[in-house]
């Protein structure tokens, strides 16, 4: 938990994280929390690796490091082109050592970075890890994924109860660490924060079981919870949900960012 002070307020900056292996023999999900309180900047990431065994758990984690480091060069002078380059950094990170360790060959990631300069939030994603924001227990905004899923949605070929159970609906058309030239989707317009606003990063094998409803309901039931309490309560629940369906599921990693 952590402070920022600007000139004419103060708002508390709370987050919990939570990730769990799934039915899965590797956790290849990572992320990491950056706070510097005393000048109001923070830096969330959670990225989910692929390319099997070791690869995909590298990957992630080459991808979390290297947006983080590239966190200390970002401010609000041009927070495009520096969460651009954060992403192509990690992208041609991952790349590299792909390129030099034969057992690592094309592994890659997604990633999610959400990042608070002041009283704004800015954000980027690659892949299917998504962002959510809430306010009043309403979604203001969902990220889109990169994936064939997505595309077949926005053409109408399919519903989106659809797409839960669609057969490719773990392939993603966007990665750190893939061949082809990345475009990193990067939203820099900043939006401004307000008490009560909640920020959620997470990977596929969480937001997979989530609801909306659960987060109107986290916005009446758990107000006043500790958000590391509240991601703890979500994460078991999912884990149960999906023990019920007897399917093998994913790993699952989720970070909720509060504003108090």
């Amino acid at each position: 938990m952590s402070l920022w002070s600007a000139k004419d307020k103060t708002l508390r900056i709370e987050y919990g994280i939570k990730t769990h292996v799934g039915g899965r023999s590797e956790n290849q999900d990572n992320w990491n929390a950056v706070i510097d309180e005393q000048n109001g900047r923070y830096c969330f990431v959670v990225a989910d690796g692929l390319g099997g065994h070791k690869g995909g758990q590298i990957a992630s984690q080459i991808a979390v490091n290297t947006v983080t480091e590239g966190f200390a060069g970002i401010n609000g002078d041009n927070v495009s082109t520096q969460l651009t380059n954060a992403m192509l950094a990690a992208h041609n990170a991952i790349k590299q050592r792909s390129s030099v360790d034969d057992r690592l060959r094309n592994m890659q990631s997604t990633c999610v970075v959400a990042v608070i300069l002041g009283e704004k939030v800015f954000w980027a994603y690659v892949g299917d890890s998504r962002i959510y924001i809430y306010r009043r227990g309403r979604c203001l905004y969902q990220s889109k994924d990169h994936s064939v899923v997505q595309l077949l949605l926005d053409m109408g070929e399919i519903t989106a109860e659809a797409a839960k159970e669609h057969p490719d609906r773990n392939r993603v058309l966007k990665t750190l660490g893939m061949p082809d030239e990345l475009r990193p989707a990067v939203h820099a317009d900043g939006l401004t924060l307000q008490e009560g606003d909640y920020i959620l990063l997470c990977t596929d094998g969480f937001w997979q079981y989530l609801d909306q409803r659960d987060m109107q309901d986290l916005s009446v039931l758990h107000a006043n919870s500790p958000a590391q309490k509240i991601i703890e309560i979500m994460v078991r629940d999912i884990v149960n949900m999906a023990q019920q369906t007897k399917e093998k599921y994913d790993n699952l990693t989720a970070q909720l960012i509060m504003v108090r």
